[in-house]
């Protein structure tokens, strides 16, 4: 018990029991106050810490039954009540307890047994106290926690603000929180060819401390996406940022799917997540299993991630999942697995309801019962044609036009470490109030820089991507070819010029080191201009030139008020 000297109460209207009563508990080291009624009592605890009250209950002006509850009605902390009466009827004692008595003696009454109750009350009114100061700090842990919530609410509506699902864009998924914060995450972008970039990921645990990782992750995958960057790259800078952030138990697995529309060509990055799958009439025709680290474990280059390319058909499906899809769990405690999740797609007839048939299965199998991870379930229908409801891929600001030009000069080494067309592109987007003819520029500069280095630096043949096998072969050799070839350089020159009509002209140049080919054989040029994609290009852009022995390519972009149309598909 505490050093500090407890009040008690003493009220009786009896002089002489006050004193007696007063005279024992004095003996016993407590503080006493004297009250000769029940009023009197009430404004005693009003104007003093009482920490037990002794009442009698026959009293003028105010008996003992009232004024306990008036003094518990009022007061917002326990006071311990035991009643001291001559009265003996099991009637009087219940109304002592009724009224708000915590115990009762009755007289003539032991000195012995008073002590001991008043010595137990007071220590249930210490775990009263005890109980009471850890309620009001939790009460402020939660109200902090609120706060918090609230703050991260925001964020995360901003994250995922971005939401580009639509039966016009083929993108559709469902998210199952296990508690308000997901520890699952799905962010999408727009790519130069008008397709889609897709990350979804599943961070270690779940609710608030699993999700704070998406921020600096959405960070990086917006900003970079939109600004060009290799999703390789993208996926480096993020992993970086994890190592840097995550406590050593925690990591990120994660798939990143893009499909270039340009070449209808689907490329997966499988890092931790469960298998991702491609579904074509009917059937699995693709598993992508995961060939990486998940992130956030340690450092990786982009060159060290494995991605698997595929080429696409229009109708196919892309379905991914987080691992709270195979670990859903029933009342008994059986978990969906993998072989029930391939029977939902074996038993499956129409490939426009698998995704609701994993769903509603799903759901029909866990039958309500409470989950142990977030459930995440994705899904990508590859369109012939597409339409973003909202593009926030670039914000128009007003910038004004001037005359400029730049110029980069990469060597082998460079070629083989260095993706520049990123940098050349944040650099036109700050020097050039272009607004929507910025996609149409850099498909025409990717286009102009893959022909430069597969062609004619790396002397690679396009035919090879005649076939899905062979389109994977492509790939490869690139790779090999890059990282053992010893000379080669690629050219680029940009230069802008006013034109005085409130508009101007964009020069673009590409020179590269190889051979060059016979471009003004009307037939073979047909052929090479189809292969190094130079058709799609001019196109796009006012003129396209093929100069010298044809390792020289000259493409001009005229603007003026009056903005150039997108090509949404």
């Amino acid at each position: 018990m505490s050093d500090y000297v407890k009040n008690i109460l003493v009220v009786d209207d009896d002089i002489s029991n006050r004193t007696i009563l007063c005279a024992l508990l004095k003996e016993s080291s407590y503080h006493v106050i004297e009250a000769e009624n029940g009023k009197q009592a009430v404004q005693a605890v009003e104007d003093n810490h009482i920490d037990i009250i002794i009442l009698d209950v026959l009293m003028p002006v105010m008996d003992g039954y009232e004024a306990a509850k008036t003094i518990k009605a009022r007061q917002n902390y326990f006071i311990p009540i035991i009643f001291l009466t001559s009265l003996t009827d099991e009637d009087s004692l219940v109304k002592c307890i009724d009224s708000g008595g915590d115990d009762f003696l009755t007289k003539p009454y032991s000195h012995v047994l008073l002590i001991s109750k008043i010595n137990s009350m007071l220590r249930i009114a210490s775990l009263y106290k005890k109980i009471e100061d850890k309620n009001n700090e939790i009460h402020e842990i939660n109200m902090q926690v609120q706060q918090e919530m609230v703050v991260t609410k925001k964020l995360f509506k901003k994250i995922t603000r971005n939401d580009l699902r639509g039966v016009n864009t083929g993108l559709r998924y469902s998210m199952s929180p296990m508690s308000m914060f997901n520890g699952d995450l799905i962010l999408t972008e727009k790519n130069q060819t008008s397709g889609l970039d897709v990350l979804i990921a599943d961070f270690t645990g779940h609710g608030l401390s699993a999700a704070i990782g998406a921020l600096p992750v959405s960070d990086v995958f917006h900003t970079m996406t939109r600004k060009c960057f290799a999703f390789t790259d993208v996926l480096a800078e993020a992993n970086t940022k994890l190592v840097d952030l995550l406590p050593t138990h925690m990591f990120m697995a994660a798939g990143l799917i893009s499909i270039d529309r340009s070449n209808n060509v689907l490329s997966v990055l499988n890092a931790g997540l469960p298998d991702i799958y491609l579904y074509r009439n009917g059937e699995i025709i693709r598993t992508f299993k995961s060939r990486n680290l998940p992130l956030g474990i340690s450092q990786t280059n982009s060159s060290q991630f494995d991605v698997e390319m595929e080429p696409l058909e229009y109708g196919d499906r892309l379905i991914a999942a987080t691992d709270g899809i195979m670990e859903a769990s029933n009342p008994q405690g059986e978990r969906l697995g993998l072989h029930r999740l391939l029977k939902i797609f074996n038993n499956n007839t129409k490939s426009e309801k698998l995704f609701e048939s994993i769903l509603a299965d799903c759901e029909q199998f866990c039958e309500g019962a409470e989950q142990t991870d977030d459930i995440t379930l994705l899904e990508i229908c590859h369109l012939e044609k597409v339409e973003y409801t909202s593009d926030a891929a670039f914000v128009k600001e007003h910038r004004q036009a001037s005359d400029w030009s730049m110029e980069f000069s990469l060597d082998i080494k460079s070629l083989r470490q260095f993706d520049v067309l990123p940098y050349i592109m944040q650099a036109v987007n700050q020097l050039q109030p272009l607004q929507s003819g910025r996609t149409s520029l850099h498909t025409v500069l990717t286009e102009m820089y893959v022909n430069a280095l597969d062609h004619g630096v790396l002397k690679l043949d396009s035919s090879m991507k005649n076939t899905p096998q062979g389109y994977m072969a492509f790939y490869k050799e690139k790779q090999k070819r890059l990282d053992e070839m010893e000379q080669g350089h690629i050219q680029i020159s940009l230069r802008h010029e006013l034109n005085g009509n409130d508009g101007g002209r964009l020069s673009l140049h590409i020179i590269d080191s190889g051979e060059g080919y016979n471009f003004r054989n009307p037939q073979t040029s047909k052929n090479q201009f189809s292969g190094r994609g130079l058709k799609l290009a001019s196109s796009l852009c006012t003129e396209l030139k093929v100069l010298g022995k044809g390792n020289s390519v000259m493409a001009y972009y005229d603007w003026g008020k009056k903005i150039h149309d997108e090509n949404p598909s």
